[in-house]
């Protein structure tokens, strides 16, 4: 009650840096996991800004699209989507239906969709961000490999594997000529995708990506990171299905001496 208060004695750029700090702050909460405190405020946010913006002013959107967020990270689905829908319908009418703000309240739709398992919503979803990305950022832009991820997440989930493969595959293919080829969001693809190798029966493909991710990580954080126990934890399970038991102990010990260091 006391920020609604306080909005009157305000003047109206004061009230603007109110919402645009509550707006900070919830963002900061949910990247800190604090998601009971990052929806309180997040709450506070959106009054503000229907206390200070027209109905289908862009700032609305976005303090919805953030509380949607917020409230499908807490498991509320049924809060969240139409908070979802109806910054989907300011951007669409402010902005237009290609602009990049429509792709990422789509994907975030989507994501919750995913959560739910409601693939058949989620699809089209997914597939619409990415081609509004591609065509307004072009086909090697960071946010096109996330869409890529999220639209193969979506298909591995289904065990459609098959369909996954070429969307980690072109994923991959755009990080390695913008990133280089031994950044380790690289390692992070490398990894995914020989998981994905694995279920498919390409066990020599799986097996060398799994070395290459594990070399970058290695190389990037040292052998004793947490990453690094990421990618051997996988490789051990590999080597446990296709038989080869000593290569799996071995990998299995070194997990051993990196989960030690943490304890």
């Amino acid at each position: 009650m006391m920020v609604l208060v306080t909005l009157f004695t305000l003047p109206v750029f004061a009230q603007e840096e109110l919402w645009e700090e509550l707006n900070d702050k919830a963002a900061k909460l949910l990247q800190e996991r604090r998601y009971a405190d990052a929806i309180k405020v997040g709450e506070e946010a959106i009054k503000v800004a229907e206390d200070i913006f027209t109905p289908d002013h862009p700032c609305i959107a976005i303090s919805k699209n953030l509380l949607g967020t917020l409230y499908w990270t807490y498991s509320r689905f049924s809060e969240a989507e139409p908070l979802f829908r109806q910054a989907l319908d300011i951007y669409v009418k402010g902005l237009g239906p290609d602009h990049p703000k429509v792709a990422t309240v789509l994907q975030n739709l989507a994501d919750m969709y995913l959560a739910q398992d409601r693939y058949g919503e989620a699809e089209p979803l997914y597939k619409d961000a990415l081609n509004i990305y591609e065509n307004a950022f072009g086909l090697d832009h960071p946010s096109v490999v996330a869409a890529l991820n999220s639209l193969g997440g979506l298909f591995q989930d289904q065990g459609k594997y098959a369909d996954a493969l070429p969307v980690f595959e072109r994923a991959l293919s755009i990080e390695e000529e913008t990133l280089g080829p031994d950044h380790p969001d690289i390692a992070t693809s490398l990894n995914n995708l020989a998981t994905l190798n694995y279920y498919l029966g390409i066990n020599d493909m799986a097996e060398s990506l799994y070395i290459r991710a594990l070399e970058i990580y290695e190389k990037t954080y040292g052998k004793g990171h947490p990453f690094v126990a990421t990618v051997l934890v996988n490789m051990v399970e590999f080597y446990e299905k296709i038989g080869k038991a000593d290569e799996a102990e071995l990998f299995a010990e070194r997990v051993k001496q990196i989960q030690s260091q943490y304890e």
